[in-house]
């Protein structure tokens, strides 16, 4: 029998505001699942799984605690942080956007998270247990197998997008970065997108210096094609 339980047992108090597993159904049907289930088998998921909200800044897991839950992001946007070896700064790795997964060491049977995660801003997300992942794979293997597809497509984008920015000249990756990103959030009726992200954040990403960045963003601002703010920088489409 599926147990939710502890799905939001979080090592970091106050992380979640659980919302309990009513409504998951409609929530699942928001995300990239929906491309490897059908309404079925959804509705059998939900089963296994937790719907909670994070305000900004909340910290879901930590680099190199076990991996024992994989995350559904539905709304908002959740940034991965890692701290490469002989570093002491932590750098953004990775923004998630609605509708992926993230903490896929969980299904991926690897013993600790690569990266810790925190929420940029007020977050909606789903939450599958290892635990829960382990009876899927016995009770539903059909089920299991369409979140393992749906977490490998995810991480593939990742792969693509870094193999992407990190190779092409860097006011060109600045570029389609900004450009991927006022996609996620949506059109505005042909005003500017705002992109609710830092210069260490884009660094991080672009593998540059926060200075690099600056120095480009300011160049863009000056040609009309973006408007910076504090913590946001406004999308002109092309």
């Amino acid at each position: 029998m599926p147990t939710t339980s502890r799905a939001f047992s979080s090592p970091h108090p106050g992380s979640f505001a659980e919302s309990g597993s009513g409504g998951g159904f409609a929530l699942l049907r928001a995300t990239g699942l929906r491309r490897f289930l059908n309404e079925m088998q959804l509705k059998e998921l939900e089963r296994y799984c937790m719907a909670g909200t994070g305000k900004g800044g909340t910290t879901l897991f930590r680099q190199d605690e076990a991996a024992d839950r994989l995350y559904v992001l539905v709304e908002g946007t959740v940034e991965l942080r890692a701290r490469p070896p002989g570093r002491r700064v932590y750098r953004t790795v990775e923004l998630i956007q609605p509708g992926c997964t993230f903490g896929d060491e969980a299904v991926l049977d690897a013993p600790a998270y690569l990266s810790s995660a925190r929420t940029l801003g007020l977050a909606k997300i789903l939450v599958l247990p290892r635990s829960g992942f382990d009876r899927l794979t016995e009770a539903r293997p059909d089920i299991a197998v369409g979140v393992l597809r749906c977490s490998g497509g995810c991480l593939l984008h990742t792969v693509r997008r870094s193999a992407i920015l990190t190779q092409a000249p860097a006011d060109v990756a600045l570029r389609l970065l900004l450009d991927e990103l006022a996609t996620s959030t949506g059109a505005r009726d042909g005003r500017p997108v705002p992109v609710r992200i830092t210069h260490a954040q884009l660094a991080g990403l672009l593998h540059l210096s926060r200075e690099t960045v600056s120095r480009m963003l300011g160049q863009m601002a000056a040609h009309g094609s973006i408007e910076l703010g504090r913590g946001v920088i406004r999308h002109r489409s092309a």
